[in-house]
């Protein structure tokens, strides 16, 4: 069944005749009673009695009228309702995130996002492993690295830089080096990679590669910027870690005009098509901030 068809009966019955139903919609009576023969024909019954002056319903045609005047209204006040929702930005949200950018920076980016758009509510799993968006039910994935996912859509948001840190205890018992050709003299505390690792280093000249190496590796920055305070050794770190225990002399930076480019941050979603209002509204949010801070900046 056709719903314009069901909409032209409505709009007839609701004129009083098929001329005031044409000049509304624009259309000419033959259209209108064309519409109206195959509507009757396909329920196999006749919903109006008409005759060139009057034009009334059949007990068939009020009955059928009353429940599909009640059904289109239902699916007009639905169809306004979708309109309004993604008008304004609401709804619930999942997200995951790396476990050290949810710590130690999503955390005031969330809650300064859901204060501007209340009718928003926001599920953020903290995690190592790479999920999978589309299996887990998820909207929005942030990671940092590259972007290798043909399955998913990826936005760039900005470039995760980081430099070296050691303790004051290590400084004081190995001389601070003091350029980059040193660093393969001492001891770091590697991030993932067990053993070694093999960054590239942007210290103001052609991007070289630099091998580092030590006894411990972890999966985690907040656990290895813990291990480089201790002193066990030096560390490669991001910069949204360590701005607070640089503050609080925990941390010396070492090599400061040195950069290491540590990745791209993406948001990562399933499809571009449909998205909610709060999802477009969060990614463009999050976006914003992120071109914003230093940590994050080409």
């Amino acid at each position: 069944m056709n719903l314009n068809d069901l909409s032209v009966f409505i709009r007839v019955v609701e004129d009083g005749s098929f001329t005031a139903a044409a000049d509304r919609l624009g259309v000419p009576k033959s259209t209108l009673s064309r519409t109206l023969n195959r509507l009757e024909t396909h329920l196999g019954v006749r919903l109006l009695q008409r005759t060139t002056r009057s034009l009334s319903l059949t007990d068939a045609g009020r009955q059928f009228y009353d429940r599909v005047r009640h059904n289109l209204n239902q699916l007009a006040d639905a169809e306004r309702e979708l309109s309004e929702f993604q008008a304004s930005p609401r709804g619930h949200l999942r997200i995951t995130m790396p476990v050290e950018l949810g710590m130690r920076f999503m955390g005031e980016i969330t809650a300064e996002f859901m204060q501007r758009y209340p009718e928003v509510s926001l599920e953020a799993d903290l995690s190592g492993r790479v999920v999978d968006l589309v299996e887990e039910g998820v909207d929005l994935g942030l990671r940092i690295g590259a972007f290798n996912d043909a399955q998913l859509i990826g936005r760039r948001l900005g470039q995760l830089n980081g430099r070296f840190f050691a303790s004051p205890h290590y400084l004081a018992q190995h001389p601070a080096p003091t350029d980059i050709s040193e660093l393969a003299s001492h001891s770091f505390v590697l991030f993932r990679q067990a053993r070694e690792n093999t960054v590239p280093l942007d210290a103001g000249r052609e991007p070289v590669n630099v091998r580092l190496t030590g006894r411990l590796s972890a999966n985690n920055a907040l656990m290895q910027m813990d291990a480089v305070i201790a002193g066990l050794g030096m560390g490669l770190l991001p910069g949204f870690i360590t701005d607070q225990a640089v503050a609080n002399g925990q941390l010396v930076p070492v090599l400061p005009n040195v950069r290491v480019r540590m990745g791209d941050l993406w948001a990562m979603t399933p499809s571009r098509l449909h998205m909610s209002s709060a999802l477009r509204a969060f990614i463009d949010f999050l976006a914003e901030r992120v071109s914003q801070h230093p940590w994050f900046r080409d």
